[in-house]
């Protein structure tokens, strides 16, 4: 019953990647850009292609799964944790920005999966969202949520 389910999750979810990624092709993504060299189009495609490769990988590992009788039980408390920390970290990228939410986000995530050296998981909480701010800023040109205390950034 679990290989079934896995086949069908991951088969439902690399359809939606690929329905959602040829909808970015539609009319309503052809405006014209704001002095930037890349579209509106542009990250969705990127983030809906990683879907696509992700969820193709997770089915064909569903699919060549022969042991249907290793059944890993789900952590109920830990995917609501985690469920919550991501409703709020999202929320607060609204209130207070990217940066400003995401450290703590990534801290308190990585937390609630077990990870336990601390030192590695604030030098990564601190790193990685800065990191992927700086990615999208200067990289792709695409500005994520700021904080309102820092309109200079």
């Amino acid at each position: 019953m679990q290989r079934f389910l896995d086949i069908s999750v991951s088969a439902f979810l690399l359809l939606a990647s690929a329905a959602l990624f040829s909808v970015t092709f539609s009319d309503a993504f052809d405006v014209p850009t704001f002095g930037g060299d890349v579209g509106p189009a542009f990250a969705p495609r990127g983030f809906l292609a990683v879907w696509f490769v992700l969820a193709l990988v997770l089915l064909v590992q569903a699919i060549r799964s022969d042991n249907d009788g290793d059944e890993q039980r789900v952590n109920l408390t830990q995917l609501l944790s985690a469920a919550v920390i991501l409703v709020a970290t999202g929320f607060a990228m609204t209130r207070i920005g990217f940066v400003l939410s995401a450290v703590p986000g990534f801290f308190l995530f990585c937390f609630a999966f077990g990870y336990r050296n601390y030192v590695v998981l604030v030098i990564a909480s601190l790193a990685a969202p800065l990191l992927i701010w700086a990615l999208f800023t200067f990289g792709f040109e695409l500005l994520l949520p700021k904080s309102p205390w820092f309109n200079r950034i």
